[in-house]
């Protein structure tokens, strides 16, 4: 089972029920929904934009992350991520969206 973990093990959102996921901040006044909402873990804090980043699972067990242009960026084990360029994740890569530290487990 795919999951993100939130730093410090508190919280972990599962990767499971759908084939794509969405991670950012919810702002109603822009009709901004995404699928994993940061914002209740300091996202607005940690520098992650609305429409941040993209999970897609290819399979039953390949997942690719994507930045969606965001403002600060998006870190996959120290290595900042091109806007829209897809990148393999693996089990236990540490994900930066601004600096929210995430760890993808598979």
């Amino acid at each position: 089972m795919a999951f993100l973990e939130l730093e410090g093990g508190a919280n972990r959102f599962d990767l499971e029920e759908k084939a794509e996921y969405t991670l950012g901040r919810t702002d109603p006044a822009t009709h901004t929904f995404p699928d994993i909402d940061l914002t209740p873990y300091d996202g607005v804090e940690a520098g992650v934009s609305r429409r941040h980043a993209k999970i897609t699972r290819l399979g039953e067990d390949r997942y690719y992350i994507m930045d969606l242009s965001s403002t600060n960026y998006t870190h996959v084990n120290g290595e900042r991520l091109e806007a829209f360029e897809p990148r393999v994740l693996t089990d236990g890569d540490e994900v930066f969206l601004g600096t929210l530290k995430l760890t993808f487990h598979a």
